[in-house]
């Protein structure tokens, strides 16, 4: 039970004086109730009190503070205060490594702390990074970071935050039509250059065609061949062929069609025509292909003399053409951590990729690679390219071969995962109330759904289908809990109605668990119904996290008297269900409730509700007795 000055040092109801001593450690209180009344007295508005609790903090004894550290059932403020305000590691440590440690806390402790062991362990909770953005800039903006720490930082950042999404939505945007802005005149520009010289005789004779009618249209010029980028080995990779996207720069745009003179081209080859660095970039590397000799000769040449430094907004321009990209990437004289950004750019294409991985020599840049596992998957030829690269590092190596057994080796593998996935929308379409779908879209948003739910609970979940005896185990099991509550025999009953809900128990119980919190997620008021009282608590959970779900479910499930502790502690946490009178009463009296909630729910029953609740032998002794004395308080008021 709270010690009475706990609450009223929280509350803002306690004199000054009691504010300092128990700032300066002098009441006698509980570890865990000291600590929780520090965490409130370091934010005092007196400057003294403030200052007191700040130096009670650092005299912690780490032997009483370490268990409180660790238990995340520890208070959220508790643990704020130990992550931020402590000076002992260890119980830093302790605060960072608890993942019930609010986020907020963690990374404010990035941005100030000077311990290099405490960044490297901000990194091991993954979840939290993805949860978490900036605190993945703060660890990598923290000069005392260590080499450990930046890695496993820009690993989530790369894998989770940029590619993943970062591509769909390079894609997307490629992808989405716009209107063409008609080309200005090159000539504008540079006027000497865009006059037309007689063209140089060719070696041989060009091919004879038909001269069209004055009345028809003008032949198409060729298309250019395309870019090349030259390994160390003299031979040339070709980049993926795709349709052309023609530059916004009209001079760049005009190279691209053909539409360009000959002395323009030469200029921009020669770097002599005033173009953007950008615009220059991507038309030198076009013309690295072009067919006259001299032209192609001299853009090769001015790329040679590349300033790495100063494409680092070429490298960070998702805008830039993969042309380019690929160029870059397979330039002989690429430096590591330019080539880093490259494949980390969201529109790399992967054939530039494998290239890249057939020719280079630095085990860190083909460390660099394995990063996205997408890529990957998506084409197993990098795998083997990286195994087969005698530069590969032993890190490089084993996350290729790991990969590779994953995906490709295993008894489950890839077209068995495929095949599993299309049964997948079939077998929740006779459960969820969703609309029609493909196969591949409802596989997507399967994934979504499930990959928010994992980084908002930290936790991962199998893709594997039960067992029958579990599945068979768990239909009894729900059967008995109907025939409880409801005094129902769904085997023996013939209504209609009732058979179709006996179906929907057996394909919930034949589901495997990360199925089961899909349809916690996305089901209707009846899988809900359900699925609230799933022996799994990650199932029960998801259920109140479900958009759909309505207040009046909210009530009936906090009179559940079995239900799951955690679901009543998200119940009691939602200030706009507790805002439910109805809602507040059940979960007071839910003896499941944790203790915590409930006594302060208390205060707010009416008087005939909370005689009543002395009355109960269901709730906790403690949580009895603190009615009694509020109903005698009330009395003694006139309340």
């Amino acid at each position: 039970m709270p010690h009475p000055v706990v609450d009223a040092i929280r509350n803002g109801a306690a004199p000054r004086a009691a504010k300092l001593a128990a700032a300066n450690g002098l009441l006698p209180l509980a570890p865990d109730d000291s600590l929780l009344v520090l965490s409130t007295l370091v934010h005092d508005s007196d400057e003294e009190i403030r200052t007191a609790a700040q130096t009670s903090v650092t005299k912690l004894d780490p032997t009483v503070v370490l268990p409180i550290a660790r238990d995340d059932r520890t208070d959220p403020a508790i643990l704020s205060l130990l992550c931020t305000a402590s000076t002992d590691p260890s119980i830093t440590e302790a605060a960072v490594l608890n993942r019930a440690t609010p986020d907020a806390a963690v990374e404010a402790l990035a941005l100030k702390t000077t311990q290099p062991h405490i960044l490297e362990a901000l990194t091991i909770n993954q979840q939290r990074l993805i949860r978490r953005p900036a605190l993945i800039e703060a660890i990598l903006h923290n000069p005392h970071r260590t080499p450990e720490a930046e890695r496993r930082a820009r690993e989530v950042k790369a894998e989770f935050l940029e590619k993943e999404f970062g591509r769909r939505q390079v894609a997307g945007e490629r992808a989405a039509s716009t209107p063409e802005v008609p080309l200005k005149s090159a000539a504008d520009l540079v006027p000497e250059a865009f006059v037309d010289t007689p063209p140089a005789i060719p070696s041989s004779p060009p091919p004879v065609t038909s001269t069209p009618s004055p009345a028809g249209p003008p032949a198409a010029p060729p298309s250019p061949p395309p870019v090349t980028a030259s390994t160390p080995s003299g031979t040339s990779t070709p980049p993926p062929t795709k349709p052309l996207k023609l530059s916004k720069s009209p001079p760049v745009a005009m190279i691209q069609q053909g539409k360009a003179p000959r002395p323009a081209k030469l200029m921009v080859a020669q770097g002599k025509l005033p173009l953007a660095p950008e615009d220059m970039l991507f038309a030198q590397v076009f013309l690295t292909a072009d067919a006259d000799a001299e032209i192609a000769e001299a853009a090769r040449a001015s790329l040679a003399t590349l300033d790495f430094d100063a494409l680092q907004p070429v490298a960070q321009n998702p805008e830039t053409p993969e042309e380019v990209l690929h160029y870059l990437l397979l330039h002989a004289d690429l430096p590591e951590r330019f080539g880093e950004q490259l494949l980390l750019h969201p529109a790399l294409p992967d054939e530039s990729v494998l290239g890249f991985v057939r020719q280079t020599t630095s085990g860190y840049l083909l460390e660099a690679v394995t990063i996205n596992q997408q890529r990957l998957i998506r084409l197993p030829a990098l795998l083997d390219a990286i195994l087969e690269n005698p530069a590969s590092t032993f890190e490089a190596i084993r996350k290729a071969r790991e990969i590779k057994t994953e995906f490709f080796e295993k008894e489950l593998g890839a077209e068995r995962i495929a095949r599993e996935q299309k049964a997948r929308a079939a077998k929740f379409a006779a459960v969820l109330d969703l609309p029609p779908m493909p196969d591949e879209a409802f596989e997507a948003e399967f994934q979504s759904v499930l990959a928010g739910f994992e980084a908002e609970v930290g936790q991962s979940f199998s893709d594997e289908a039960p067992s029958e005896s579990d599945a068979d185990a768990d239909f009894e099991a729900m059967l008995a809990a109907v025939k409880s509550e409801e005094g129902i025999d769904l085997l023996q009953s013939t209504d209609p109605q009732t058979q179709e809900r006996l179906s929907v128990y057996q394909a919930l119980a034949r589901m495997s668990v990360k199925e089961r919190i899909f349809a916690a997620l996305k089901g209707g008021r009846d899988v809900r119904a359900i699925l609230i009282r799933d022996s799994n608590r990650m199932v029960s959970t998801a259920v109140v996290k479900n958009p759909r779900i309505s207040d009046a479910e909210i009530e009936a499930i906090a009179n559940i008297k079995g239900i799951n502790e955690d679901v009543l502690r998200i119940i009691a946490m939602n200030r706009a269900w507790v805002s439910n009178y109805a809602i507040m009463h059940n979960l007071v009296r839910n003896a499941r409730c944790p203790l915590n909630f409930s006594m302060q729910f208390i205060n707010r029953l009416q008087s005939r509700d909370l005689v009543n609740l002395t009355k109960s032998k269901s709730i906790p002794d403690a949580l009895r007795q603190a009615a009694n004395r509020l109903v005698v308080k009330r009395r003694e008021t006139g309340g």
